[in-house]
């Protein structure tokens, strides 16, 4: 029997082709020639490398293998250029080994490297790419991708290596499409890239307002120090800032400025004054000082993020703000909530160490789960009681807290003193959302 001729209307194809999945499409493409057109044009039109995550890969065409997708581009035989429109390059994370651990070594890893060079390169020829993300191992990589021609890139990630220049940098920040830029320290991990900075040259000290990254993660970089505050200058608006270094790696600057000084304070303070140049900019932010065992050091800060005046999500250490010292015999006369922005909506508090919280005599009787009235723990949800009753003057937009633990295990203890807290903010239309920080008490002393 002979097959009679499609006949299926053209704009139901179209429909169709529009709303199949990735696996269904290349079914549909030896349909037909006319098919195989339309459906390569669906396919090209967002495209991503293998694992990658996220809300905006989700009905990206996954690049399953990257050779054979530079192939393509380089053959020519698809108007590729005129068709993709967005595009995530990271291929770095597909290759694993059975065991999850990195098998890229050896001559592997300037291959992959070179891959993702090429086909960065090449796709910046595309007219109507408005998304274009590339993850490349290396600083390095990205500037030889600056090198050999202007690029496209919206979103770009790379770990610093061992060692770097600021000139490199500032060329990174200077890419005019650019608005998102993760900086790692994975190539070097035993010596954060900012604890031991090169010098930044005095023509980019003068350097403000050139960049247009507005979202800006600075992963296990080490301390912030003033030496590179010239950099914090570059974004002439930047909205968001991520700021987590690892604890163990700044364990050691923090532990030699204890030996010259006996006293913490001015470095902490330093470290929020180092983003004073975005100050006025950022809305949100994330934000660790890399202290461990040493937040129940003696220090006092000054207002710390009070002059942060368009800031709407705030995350940070919980005994950052509650002055540390103040966790135990010395608190400073007015409370944490003070020193926080005006127009917050969202704040995120992190419980990070056990000692400052509930100190026990060596001679104590107390069990672990058995708290007292006088346990800093305590006087800090009495301030958030008082927080709730004074919202509308000092955080009248705050509408959530979320309180959370960052460490191994849950030490803080929910007695009936906390519970009316959070019941009082609750009251006030903050809507209080809590992670795994805390063990419930067998027997309240109040």
């Amino acid at each position: 029997m002979i097959a009679q001729e499609n006949t299926f209307p053209p704009e139901i194809w179209a429909e169709i082709v529009e709303c199949s999945p990735q696996q269904t499409l290349v079914a549909l493409s030896r349909v037909s020639s006319m098919l195989s057109v339309e459906v390569r044009k669906v396919l090209l039109r967002s495209v991503a490398s293998k694992e990658t995550s996220g809300d905006s890969e989700k009905s990206a065409t996954v690049i399953h293998r990257p050779w054979a997708f530079y192939d393509m581009l380089v053959k020519g035989d698809t108007n590729w250029r005129s068709t993709i429109k967005f595009a995530k390059l990271n291929w770095l994370g597909e290759y694993l080994d059975k065991d999850g651990k990195d098998a890229l070594i050896g001559r592997a890893k300037p291959v992959a490297d070179h891959l993702i060079f090429k086909t960065a390169i090449t796709l910046s020829e595309c007219a109507h790419l408005h998304d274009f993300q590339v993850n490349s191992r290396s600083l390095t990589i990205a500037t030889a991708m600056l090198n050999t021609k202007p690029l496209q890139i919206t979103s770009l990630s790379f770990s610093l290596p061992h060692r770097y220049s600021w000139e490199d940098l500032y060329r990174i920040f200077e890419i005019p499409t650019l608005s998102t830029l993760v900086v790692k320290n994975l190539l070097s991990p035993d010596r954060p890239a900012f604890r031991f900075p090169p010098p930044i040259p005095d023509e980019l000290h003068l350097k403000s307002a050139i960049s247009n990254i507005q979202d800006l993660t600075l992963d296990e970089c080490g301390p912030l120090t003033s030496a590179i505050v010239p950099m914090f200058k570059w974004p002439r608006n930047l909205r968001k800032l991520d700021y987590s270094p690892s604890r163990s790696k700044c364990e050691p600057y923090w532990r030699g400025i204890l030996r010259r000084m006996g006293d913490i304070s001015d470095a902490v303070d330093l470290s929020v004054h180092v983003l004073s140049p975005v100050k006025h900019s950022l809305h949100e932010l994330k934000f660790d000082l890399g202290l461990d065992r040493h937040w129940i050091l003696p220090f006092k800060t000054g207002g710390l993020f009070q002059p942060f005046a368009n800031m709407s999500k705030l995350t940070v250490p919980v005994e950052l703000i509650m002055h540390s010292r103040g966790l135990s015999q010395s608190r400073l006369d007015r409370p944490f909530y003070t020193s926080l922005p005006h127009d917050l909506q969202e704040l995120t508090l992190k419980f990070t160490i056990l000692t400052s919280w509930h100190p026990r005599p060596a001679h104590s009787d107390l069990e672990a789960n058995e708290c007292l009235l006088s346990d800093p723990a305590h006087r800090f949800f009495d301030e958030l009681s008082e927080m709730a009753m004074y919202k509308e003057e000092f955080f009248p937009s705050l509408k959530q807290l979320i309180l959370t633990e960052d460490g191994e295990r849950p030490f803080l203890v929910k007695c009936v003193h906390t519970k009316h807290s959070l019941e009082d903010l609750r009251s006030s239309g903050i809507q209080v959302v809590q992670g795994d920080w805390y063990r419930q008490s067998r027997e309240t002393w109040v």
